[in-house]
């Protein structure tokens, strides 16, 4: 054998040692660090329909906290001070609470309690479930009752500040699990269609439920997908949850504007590539 050959093989096993070496740091950082990341994304949202009393409203929204799998409570804590740092007016969480995976004991229950409880909103905190919920259904709304969310499934509630106009809150349970209930949801003796509308809908499909409706809420807060938790540059992205398309944080059309959340935990393996856990914070702006 030459010297020449015997180079090359060394050279082959420093090449070949390097790349095992980057997949063990990037297996490291898929499973070990960026699932305990937290960011905030900042939108702000300006429509001339939004009632001017509620200019410069704070709206924070988190989803997909899938409790017990990658999220433990000190995640959960992490995600509560940072959500009381932004001084929100309401707070949002659009499903998800609990992984279907796993049965927490009472313990986590009433951990998960008091630090849901101990989020603060200046107005009104709002919840609807999503389909992992309904592992455990009644569960997950005693928790997010205690925590002192006020639960829309199905439901509507006219949130008023200092001025005769409100905000429309309305919500609806799980489209996956046929939980929806859009009669339901929009049932009022009053007149909805002048009201600025925000509809709370775990899964981001609500948009295509409401394309043939004559009905447009102004807003679609939604989650579920995660945002495909391996995320790559122009637009690839892998393991989303599924029963959906929706990998992008904003849809628009000339009625709606929908905002995906890509949430707290992860789904079925706990891991996250260039999407970190994130909470949304959002600025309303009368103009």
């Amino acid at each position: 054998m030459t010297e020449e050959t015997n180079e090359k093989k060394h050279s082959y096993k420093k090449i070949l040692f390097f790349l095992l070496f980057l997949i063990l740091l990037l297996g490291i950082y898929l499973y070990f660090i960026e699932p305990h990341l937290l960011v905030v994304k900042e939108y702000a949202i300006i429509d001339n329909q939004i009632p001017y009393s509620f200019h410069g409203i704070k709206i924070v929204e988190f989803s997909d906290l899938f409790y017990g799998k990658s999220t433990d409570d000190k995640m959960v804590e992490k995600v509560v001070q940072k959500i009381n740092e932004l001084n929100p007016d309401i707070v949002l969480f659009t499903g998800d609470l609990i992984s279907s995976e796993i049965h927490i004991n009472e313990e986590n229950e009433e951990n998960l309690k008091k630090n849901l409880k101990d989020i603060h909103a200046n107005l009104k905190k709002y919840a609807v479930l999503g389909d992992q919920d309904y592992t455990d259904k009644m569960r997950c709304i005693n928790i997010l009752e205690n925590a002192e969310f006020t639960l829309l499934n199905n439901k509507n509630d006219a949130l008023y500040f200092e001025d005769s106009e409100p905000i429309l809150f309305i919500g609806t349970t799980s489209l996956l699990e046929n939980e929806a209930n859009f009669q339901e949801a929009l049932a009022s003796t009053e007149d909805l269609s002048s009201y600025y509308k925000i509809w709370l809908s775990h899964e981001p499909i609500l948009w295509e439920e409401l394309e043939s409706s004559p009905f447009k809420p102004n807003l679609i807060f939604s989650g579920h997908t995660l945002g495909g938790l391996i995320s790559f540059p122009f637009g690839i992205s892998l393991l989303h949850q599924p029963g959906d398309a929706y990998k992008n944080d904003f849809y628009e059309n000339e009625n709606t504007k929908m905002y995906v959340s890509h949430g707290i935990g992860t789904y079925k393996y706990p891991v996250r590539f260039l999407n970190p856990p994130s909470i949304s914070l959002y600025r309303l702006y009368q103009y």
